[in-house]
C-alpha cells in the first residue's frame, strides 16, 4: 500500500510539475523504504535469515534494493522522472511475489547460509541495476519518438534530454555488470560445493549467463563499436525482457536447485 501511495503522489507531480508535489512524494518514498527496511530487518532477527530463499522473498528484496538505489540516485540528480514508471514495476513484482507465496515451502540449508546470501544480494543489486537501465532506456525511446514525430507533447515537455537518459542507461549497466559477474563467480562456487558437476546442467545457470552475455555485448558495444542512441537502447531493452522472462519463466518451471537466477 505505501508503495502504491507513492506510486500515486509521483505520476500527479509529473503532471502537474508541482515542486511541493514532488516533495511529498519523496518524504513517501522515504517512509515506505524505512517501513520496508524495517520489515527485512524483523524477517532477518525472527527467522535468523535473510528474505532471500523463496520467490516471494526474492521479488519484496529486490524491490527494495532497486528502490533504496533509486532514491539515492533520484536524491543525487534531482530528477524524479524514472519514479512515475519505476513504482508502478515495483508494485507489479510485489504483487507476483504476493501470487507466488507458499507458506510450506521447504528451505534449503545453503540458503540460510550468510556467504551464499552475499552470491543472492548481489545478483539481485545488478539486477536492480538492468532494472534502472531499462526504464532510463525506455523513457529515452519515448522522447526520442516524440521529437521524430515532431509531436513534442507530454514527454518532450517533462523528460530531461536524451543524453541524460544514456547516460544514466550505460552507467547502470556497467555497474550492474560488475555485481552480476561477483554474483554468478560466488553462485557457481557455492553451489558446486553443494551439488556438484550437476549445477552446470541447471537451466536457471544458462539463462543467467545468457543474460551477462547480452550486457557484455552492450558495454563492450559501446567502447569498441562505438553503439549509441536507439541501438544502444535496444539492446538494454531486449536484455531486461530476456532477463524477466528467464526468472519468471525458466528459473520458476524448470529449475532443480533454487528459485533465483
Amino acid at each position: 500500500m505505501l508503495y502504491a501511495a507513492t506510486a500515486v503522489i509521483y505520476r500527479r507531480a509529473f503532471k502537474s510539475r508541482q515542486r511541493e508535489t514532488y516533495r511529498l512524494g519523496r518524504q513517501m518514498f522515504s517512509g515506505t523504504l524505512l517501513a520496508h527496511l524495517a520489515f527485512i530487518i524483523y524477517f532477518t532477527v525472527i527467522f535468523r535469515r535473510m528474505p532471500i530463499a523463496t520467490v516471494s522473498e526474492t521479488f519484496g528484496t529486490f524491490v527494495f534494493l532497486t528502490a533504496a538505489t533509486y532514491w539515492v540516485l533520484e536524491s543525487w540528480l534531482q530528477e524524479f522522472s524514472m519514479g512515475v514508471l519505476l513504482l508502478p514495476i515495483f508494485l507489479i513484482l510485489l504483487a507476483i511475489g504476493n501470487l507466488t507465496f507458499r507458506g510450506d515451502e521447504a528451505i534449503a540449508p545453503i540458503l540460510k547460509d550468510v556467504k551464499f546470501g552475499a552470491h543472492v544480494i548481489a545478483m539481485l543489486l545488478g539486477y536492480g541495476a538492468f532494472l534502472l537501465s531499462f526504464i532510463a532506456s525506455l523513457l529515452h525511446q519515448l522522447l526520442i519518438r516524440e521529437i521524430r514525430q515532431h509531436q513534442l507533447g507530454v514527454f518532450y515537455s517533462r523528460l530531461p534530454s536524451l543524453p541524460f537518459f544514456e547516460k544514466i542507461s550505460n552507467s547502470a549497466i556497467d555497474i550492474g555488470l560488475v555485481f552480476a559477474t561477483i554474483g554468478m563467480g560466488l553462485g557457481i562456487y557455492f553451489a558446486s560445493k553443494v551439488w556438484g558437476n550437476s549445477v552446470f546442467g541447471e537451466p536457471k545457470l544458462f539463462s543467467a549467463a545468457l543474460t551477462w552475455v547480452i550486457y557484455c555485448v552492450h558495454a563492450i558495444g559501446r567502447r569498441a563499436f562505438n553503439f549509441s542512441g536507439q541501438r544502444a537502447a535496444n539492446i538494454a531493452l531486449a536484455g531486461f525482457g530476456w532477463l524477466m522472462f528467464s526468472y519468471l519463466i525458466i528459473s520458476m518451471l524448470f529449475t532443480k536447485i533454487h528459485y533465483f537466477a
